[in-house]
C-alpha cells in the first residue's frame, strides 16, 4: 500500500535535519548534518550561511534515498532557528558571516533604539535576540556591508531561495527579526528604516502554510527531490514546536526544552507585553505569545561539560541519578539561569547566571539539581506573568525538545508549575510542526486544514502529574527565586564593565 509522505526540514543552531512523516505523524526516515558556529569576539555568534544549505541538501538527499516507491514525497516544509540572518550581494553571495539569534553584540543599539513604540509595533520587547538591533549595529560598524547588501534573508528565506529560486519567506519566519508590523503581518517601513535597511532589501512575505514555490531542476539534482515538488512556507522553530505538540488553544501551553527554553500559548488576537514576545502563529492570522530563556538546556550542557568533572557519554544520566537523591529545594541552593542574558520578563542584556546560597555542604548533586530547579522556577515565573497578561489560565503543558527525555526534569517541572506536563511522543516535534503545515497545504491523505492535520499527526507519550507533597517547599523556593534578579540587577552592569576590562 502506497503511503505518501511530507518532508520537514529543521535548520537549527547546530545543524540541519530532514524528517519524512506520513499522514499519521509517524517519522519514517530522517537524517541530520551538523555545522559549526563561531564566536570571533565575546558575545558574537556567527555561521556560514552556505553551511545551512549544504547540510540541508545532504540531509534531504539521505532521506529521499531511504524512501521507496511506496512512500513518495508530496511536499516539503521548513522550520528554522529564528532571528538569525545573512546579508547577500546581487549575485546571492554572502557578504559577511551570518549573525545568530544568540549574538549579543548590539547592547548599545538596544539601549538607544529600543522603545515602547517599537515594542508595540513589532511585538518584541527590546532585547538581544531581534535582528533589528544587530542590523542597526551593522549600519554603524560595517556600513559598507549594508551598502552592498541586495538582500537580507532569514534562514527560511535562504533555504527557500536555494530550493525554489523564489525570493520570499513566511511572515511567521520573518517576524522574529522585529521588522514586521504585527497587526498586519507586513514589513513596517518605520522598523525597516530603524534597522538601516530599505524595503527593496527584503524578501516577499507569504502566509505560513501556503505553497511558496516549487523545487527547481538544480535543487532536485542536489537533493534528490522531484522537480516541481511544492515547498510550503513554514514558521520559526518555537512556533512549529508548539504546533507539533498540538497546542492550538489558549488554555494549553508548549514548553520547548531546547538550547533556548521557550514557553508559548495561542492567541487569536494581537496583544503585546513585556511578559512575552508576540509572534506570528503557524495558523495564518493568529498569534503565539512566547516567553524565552536563551540558556535553557544550555545551562544543563554547561554544567555537564564545564563543572561536573565527569567523562563519558552517560554524564547526564549519572548527574541525574545523583540529583535525584538530593532533597527537594537542593538544600537551600538556588541557580539563576542567565548564562547569556535575561529575556522575559526583564530583557536585560547585562544579566548573568549565579549560584546563590552555596555552602561547604553543597557538591555536584546539589548544584545540578539547583540548575534544573532554577530553570523550572523561571518557567513558573513566566507562566504566571503570561496568565496575568492574558487573563487566561493554562491548565496543562506539553513538553518537547531534548531535555524532555529526562524523567527527573519533566517531573520537577510538573511539581514546580503545579500542573500536568505531558511529554510529546515525537522526538522531532519542531520538524513535525513544519510537516503538519506541508501536509495541510497539499491535502495529504485528504486532510482539509492545519487543525485537522494537527489532530491527526500529534500525540503524547506520557504525562507527569505534580506531587502535592512537594508543593510547600517549591512554592517557598519559587518565592525566594523571584527576588534574585531584582536584588542582583544593579550589579550586572558593573560586572559587564568588569568583563570588558578583563578581556582587554
Amino acid at each position: 500500500m502506497t503511503r505518501p509522505v511530507v518532508i520537514a526540514v529543521d535548520c537549527s543552531t547546530t545543524g540541519s535535519k530532514a524528517v519524512a512523516f506520513d499522514a499519521d505523524g509517524v517519522a519514517v526516515a530522517e537524517a541530520r548534518r551538523p555545522y559549526p558556529r563561531r564566536s570571533p569576539r565575546p558575545g558574537w555568534q556567527e555561521q556560514d550561511a552556505a553551511d545551512w544549505w549544504n547540510a540541508t541538501a545532504d540531509a534531504i538527499h539521505d532521506v529521499v534515498a531511504s524512501l521507496d516507491d511506496s512512500s513518495p514525497p508530496m511536499a516539503l516544509g521548513i522550520t528554522h532557528q529564528r532571528e538569525t540572518f545573512v546579508c547577500l550581494d546581487e549575485r546571492g553571495e554572502q557578504l559577511r558571516p551570518a549573525i545568530l539569534w544568540l549574538d549579543t553584540r548590539a547592547g548599545e543599539q538596544i539601549a538607544r533604539l529600543g522603545s515602547p513604540a517599537i515594542h508595540q509595533l513589532s511585538g518584541k520587547p527590546p532585547s538581544t535576540t531581534p535582528s533589528l538591533y544587530k542590523l542597526a549595529w551593522l549600519a554603524e560598524h560595517e556600513p559598507e556591508v549594508l551598502a552592498r547588501t541586495a538582500l537580507v534573508l532569514d534562514v527560511h528565506g535562504y533555504l527557500v531561495r536555494e530550493l525554489t529560486g523564489e525570493v520570499a519567506t513566511s511572515w511567521a519566519c520573518a517576524d522574529p527579526m522585529s521588522m514586521l508590523d504585527m497587526a498586519t503581518f507586513t514589513w513596517s517601513p518605520q522598523l525597516v528604516a530603524t534597522a538601516g535597511l530599505t524595503l527593496e532589501q527584503l524578501p516577499r512575505l507569504v502566509a505560513p502554510g501556503s505553497v511558496i514555490g516549487t523545487v527547481t531542476a538544480t535543487a532536485a539534482e542536489r537533493t534528490g527531490l522531484p522537480v516541481g515538488l511544492p515547498v510550503v512556507a513554514g514558521a520559526g522553530d518555537g512556533q512549529c514546536a508548539g504546533l507539533g505538540a498540538g497546542v492550538l488553544t489558549a488554555d494549553r501551553a508548549y514548553l520547548n526544552l531546547g538550547t533556548g527554553l521557550t514557553m508559548g500559548v495561542h492567541s487569536a488576537s494581537y496583544r503585546w507585553d513585556r511578559a512575552y514576545r508576540t509572534l506570528a502563529s503557524p495558523i495564518a492570522g493568529a498569534y503565539t505569545l512566547e516567553s524565552l530563556l536563551s540558556s535553557g538546556a544550555l545551562s544543563i550542557a554547561w554544567f555537564r561539560d564545564a563543572l561536573s568533572g565527569l567523562t563519558g557519554d552517560d554524564r547526564e544520566e549519572r548527574l541525574e541519578r545523583m540529583a535525584a537523591e538530593v532533597p527537594v529545594g537542593a538544600r537551600g541552593l538556588l541557580f539563576l539561569p542567565y548564562l547569556t542574558s535575561a529575556e522575559t520578563p526583564y530583557w536585560d542584556a547585562d544579566a548573568r547566571a549565579a549560584f546563590v546560597g552555596l555552602t561547604d555542604e553543597h557538591g555536584r548533586p546539589e548544584m545540578y539539581r539547583a540548575v534544573l530547579e532554577g530553570l523550572a522556577y523561571e518557567e513558573r515565573l513566566s507562566l504566571s506573568l503570561i496568565e496575568r497578561s492574558t487573563g487566561q489560565s493554562v491548565v496543562s503543558l506539553v513538553a518537547m525538545g531534548g531535555a524532555s527525555r529526562s524523567r527527573l526534569f519533566t517531573q520537577l517541572l510538573a511539581d514546580v508549575l503545579e500542573r500536568p506536563v505531558a511529554v510529546a511522543a515525537e522526538v522531532e516535534t519542531t520538524a513535525l510542526g513544519a510537516a503538519i503545515l506541508a501536509a495541510a497545504a497539499v491535502g495529504l491523505e485528504d486532510v482539509k486544514s492545519v487543525e485537522e492535520a494537527t489532530q491527526r499527526m500529534t500525540r503524547v507519550a506520557h504525562v507527569r502529574y505534580p506531587d502535592d507533597g512537594r508543593r510547600a517547599v517549591y512554592r517557598e523556593a519559587a518565592r525566594v527565586y523571584a527576588e534574585l534578579y531584582p536584588t542582583l540587577r544593579s550589579l550586572f552592569p558593573q560586572l559587564s564593565r568588569l568583563r570588558a576590562m578583563s578581556a582587554s
